[in-house]
């Protein structure tokens, strides 16, 4: 791990430490691996909140952070640590097999935490006695829950004496006071999501002369995730929707498994991971080339709503402005064609809001509402949030055009909220329906 990265995860545990208080302690679970079938597991991923906060990536980890100090031994002597990162014992045979482990001897060198201690230490811990020095105690509830193997073993007797801790410590999930944090980004953390969105514009690009009519929806999938990963993607930030046709009126299409018709829409709503930062974009394109005029129009109605909600971003903003201004622009499009009678209607065909936050998180785990003295929903400098207004009408929507039925349209980019205004991570991606027809023009349909 470079200096740059070690500081970032430095100041997260700092400024999480300063949050809880000295009277606290905090007990953070890293992901253990999840069995998929017989002796295969699913690929393993970090939790998130625990990567934050360490920048680790081994499974069967733990960190616990204590402001006021706890007593540790030592060879030498004892010592009084802030943190404590709990690790996997090295072990020659295991390594063999899965890979090397940073061992606890190393992980102040190679993630700059001052302790660390082998994960079977963790028993220690884990008791009402040592608890019960503590006002409150911080753990990832919902994630240590999850927990399997060594990791289930170790916490099993701290699950079944929770009864006994409770009345003498405050137990508290801290996944809402680290989604506090993680709600304005810092530079290290923006410089990621536009690697992650750099990423994904290169491969939409190289995809996009790769669509034609008799394709199927999967061939998308499969250049778009080659092109994430020849591009330096990690992994892709969510599962992949490819939807032609009608399909795109289905919000989370995941088939992906259809041909691609001759003058249908084609939309793809997928995005890279880079260094567990994720971006998001959607990009709606004429299978043949070539936008019919019905689809042109509700396309560019689809556009001016993202633009115009691009264009009012900044501190101070509310993101329910946001949505209601998309809406609106939606509505008074459409009802300025002549396919909506009463604007009030126009959620049956806008479905879903105009955006939401992103980070570690393709929907990021942050709080975005305003709930009393609590306002996430007002903008801040340093906010990344997606822009995706769209419009669906299925073909059993008799009111519409029968040449609109069957047509979902939805335009994405990922939004930085800056000091004035506001910095479209995904501008580098084209969305106008020029570009895109002579973009598509040099598609060779013989491939």
């Amino acid at each position: 791990m470079n200096k740059e990265q070690k500081s970032f995860h430095g100041s997260r545990r700092k400024e999480f430490s300063r949050l809880i208080g000295r009277d606290s302690i905090a007990l953070i679970f890293g992901s253990t691996h999840r069995n998929k079938s017989y002796d295969g597991d699913y690929k393993f991923k970090q939790y998130k909140n625990f990567y934050y906060l360490t920048g680790f990536e081994e499974a069967n980890s733990a960190l616990m952070l204590a402001p006021g100090g706890i007593k540790l031994k030592s060879e030498k002597n004892d010592i009084t640590a802030n943190e404590i990162l709990f690790v996997q014992k090295k072990d020659q045979m295991m390594e063999t097999w899965n890979g090397k482990r940073v061992g606890y001897q190393n992980v102040k060198n190679e993630l700059g935490i001052e302790n660390a201690r082998e994960n079977k230490d963790l028993s220690f811990y884990l008791n009402s006695k040592f608890l019960s020095r503590f006002r409150k105690l911080y753990v990832n509830l919902g994630e240590m829950l999850k927990l399997s193997g060594d990791m289930e073993t170790i916490i099993t007797p701290f699950l079944n004496m929770l009864n006994i801790t409770a009345p003498h410590v405050e137990i508290i999930d801290a996944s809402y006071l680290l989604g506090t944090m993680r709600f304005v980004k810092t530079p290290f953390e923006i410089k990621k999501i536009k690697n992650a969105a750099d990423v994904s514009t290169s491969a939409y690009y190289e995809t996009l002369n790769s669509i034609y009519p008799g394709m199927n929806e999967f061939n998308v999938q499969s250049v778009l995730e080659f092109y994430y990963r020849f591009h330096g993607g990690d992994d892709i930030a969510y599962h992949p929707i490819v939807a032609a046709g009608e399909n795109a009126c289905i919000l989370h299409y995941q088939n992906n498994d259809q041909h691609l018709e001759n003058g249908d829409l084609l939309l793809i709503d997928s995005a890279s991971e880079y260094n567990y930062y994720c971006s998001d974009i959607t990009r709606t394109f004429p299978v043949n080339g070539k936008f019919t005029d019905e689809q042109k129009l509700i396309y560019e109605i689809v556009l001016k709503a993202n633009k115009e909600c691009i264009k009012k971003i900044r501190p101070g903003v509310k993101f329910s402005y946001i949505n209601q201004l998309s809406e609106k622009v939606l509505a008074d499009g459409l009802f300025d064609a002549g396919i909506l009678k009463d604007k009030k209607n126009i959620k049956k065909y806008s479905l879903h809001g105009v955006g939401h936050h992103i980070g570690l998180d393709t929907h990021d785990a942050v709080p975005s509402a305003k709930t009393g003295v609590s306002d996430f929903d007002t903008l801040k400098e340093g906010n990344v949030i997606t822009i995706e207004p769209g419009l669906y009408f299925t073909k059993n929507m008799k009111e519409i055009p029968l040449k609109l039925r069957g047509t979902g349209v939805r335009i994405e980019d990922d939004i930085l909220v800056t000091r004035n205004g506001c910095l479209n991570l995904t501008e580098d991606m084209i969305k106008e329906v020029t570009e895109i027809e002579d973009a598509m023009k040099e598609n060779d349909s013989d491939l």
